[in-house]
């Protein structure tokens, strides 16, 4: 049986940058937006409220969808395929905590849009950002 995780990011923009997240997995680490797994029975923008505001601190507004993953992307850690959707959002209250959650978010940290640390990213979110600066316009 082939399994699917639907996972949902969020942008947050101010100025040209964009909010990023270094988190863990396990033992590894990798950069990436806010955001993670919808859970069953949980409709798309509730997960991505709720990830946002578990990551980040932050309570924010789904502005419009950007992107949605075009290519096959299977997971390193389990047999399944990840299926990703990222959201341009904007801030609506809360504080910002830049030194993580204390659970999988390492820190957070800005970057320029046309500045991004590919390195750090899995396939998912490398897909994304060769289309990022364009989407955001």
């Amino acid at each position: 049986m082939r399994r699917f995780s639907c996972r949902i990011y969020g942008v947050l923009r101010e100025g040209d940058k964009v909010l990023l997240a270094r988190s863990r997995f396990g033992a590894s680490t990798f950069i990436n937006f806010p955001g993670g797994g919808v859970e069953i029975e949980e409709a798309p923008g509730d997960a991505l409220r709720r990830e946002f505001l578990e990551e980040t601190g932050l309570a924010v507004r789904p502005v419009r969808t950007l992107y949605a993953n075009q290519e096959a992307h299977l997971s390193t850690a389990a047999p399944i395929q990840i299926v990703s959707v990222y959201w341009l959002v904007e801030r609506v209250s809360g504080d910002l905590r830049l030194a993580g959650n204390g659970d999988d978010v390492l820190e957070l940290f800005w970057r320029d849009v046309k500045d991004l640390p590919l390195e750090g990213m899995f396939p998912a979110e490398l897909e994304f950002c060769r289309h990022l600066p364009a989407l955001l316009g």
